[in-house]
């Protein structure tokens, strides 16, 4: 990390405390007070917005709610900084404190135990590695993930990684399952239809200007080698919210969105689902249907994040690291798969299927909140 990079971070640190440890003072948590917060969108999504409905189903107050999302440009940058002068003061002034993500001026600060964080991760598994899991995170000025009180998880096989990415106790690591398993389990896969085709393509985000390149150039490679598939295909590809997306001329068969909301609405209408990494295999394998890894950087990858798990070997889906590949794959094999390892994986994954997830994780955010911890 550069020195000017550092001075940043220690100025940012340093007053970022100061303005938490003011509105504590100040004005103090309120007992019973819920809050939901994300900085990863400007409004709740996936297990957050299941939550949300759970504690109004039952009737659970004070809820509110901070959502701020980071678009990474100049204007961006100042709104972040508001708005996380604004979420020191949500802290401060909530009894129980729920996130769903990495939430940066959480990790500033030198948190009162009456300010009780809970994180509730947006992605259900655990493949890739991050936060504290990542070389040298632990040695950042603004060190991730800590200050949880709480973690809770879709399934207990996660724990072990949630231990390694998180400064958390493994006795406060807790498989509820996910909220947003429930209405997941209410989402059937539509037939085939008679027109063309759907395949869903995520590729995984990468930090930096070089990191967007990256993904924009597989993106192109993508979009290339699939004007090549033999019968009628839509493809739909989903791109993280913090890459900044430029202006495309594209085929009429392909749609770009950066829409967490539209990939679960097109889920079920799927046919075909290729990452390189994404966390959303995973999901996608509720569905049973074809699952293809486009991973061009996979011994990169390895070495600059890597996995928990032997990353192949636990899919077992067709890997490829040339998109032309993978069309060739999609026109000559993908009618005639063996789909075991999709219903292995779907096994795996959703160990908690009794559609009470979300009413677990409500159950505990109220005790929480009722003094009972």
């Amino acid at each position: 990390m550069g020195r000017l990079k550092t001075v940043k971070l220690v100025l940012l640190h340093t007053s970022f405390n100061l303005f938490y440890q003011f509105f504590y003072k100040v004005f103090g948590p309120k007992k019973g007070r819920i809050t939901l917060a994300t900085m990863r969108s400007g409004q709740l999504n996936d297990n957050l917005a299941a939550l949300e409905q759970g504690l109004k189903t039952a009737n659970v107050k004070p809820v509110t709610v901070f959502c701020y999302h980071y678009d990474r440009t100049l204007a961006g940058k100042v709104g972040f900084l508001l708005a996380s002068i604004k979420a020191l003061y949500v802290i401060a002034r909530a009894d129980v404190f729920v996130i769903d993500d990495y939430f940066f001026p959480l990790y500033a600060i030198h948190k009162h135990d009456d300010n009780q964080v809970v994180q509730l991760w947006h992605a259900i598994g655990s493949l890739k590695k991050f936060g504290l899991s990542l070389p040298n995170a632990d040695q950042s000025v603004m060190k991730p993930h800590t200050n949880y009180d709480w973690v809770l998880i879709n399934a207990k096989s996660d724990q072990p990684a949630y231990l390694d990415a998180m400064a958390i106790n493994q006795d406060h690591v807790i498989a509820t399952g996910s909220p947003m398993v429930d209405s997941l389990l209410n989402r059937q896969p539509q037939q085939p239809r008679l027109a063309a085709r759907r395949i869903l393509y995520s590729p995984t985000y990468r930090q930096g200007v070089q990191g967007k390149q990256q993904v924009m150039g597989y993106v192109n490679n993508m979009i290339a080698a699939c004007q090549q598939l033999t019968g009628p295909w839509e493809l739909y590809i989903s791109l993280h919210p913090y890459l900044k997306l430029s202006a495309m001329t594209l085929p009429s068969n392909v749609h770009i969105f950066q829409d967490a909301e539209r990939v679960k609405t097109l889920m079920p209408t799927i046919d075909l689902f290729i990452t390189d990494y994404s966390s959303l295999s995973l999901t996608f394998s509720y569905f049973e249907r074809p699952i293809i890894l486009y991973t061009p950087d996979y011994d990169d990858y390895m070495q600059t994040s890597g996995f928990y798990v032997d990353y192949y070997q636990y899919l077992q889906a067709p890997h490829f690291s040339k998109a032309a590949r993978v069309v060739d794959f999609i026109n000559q094999e993908v009618d005639h798969m063996d789909l075991s390892y999709v219903h292995e994986l779907k096994q795996k994954t959703f160990p908690h299927q009794d559609g009470h997830n979300t009413e677990r994780v409500v159950q505990f955010v109220e005790k929480l909140a009722g003094g009972e911890h």
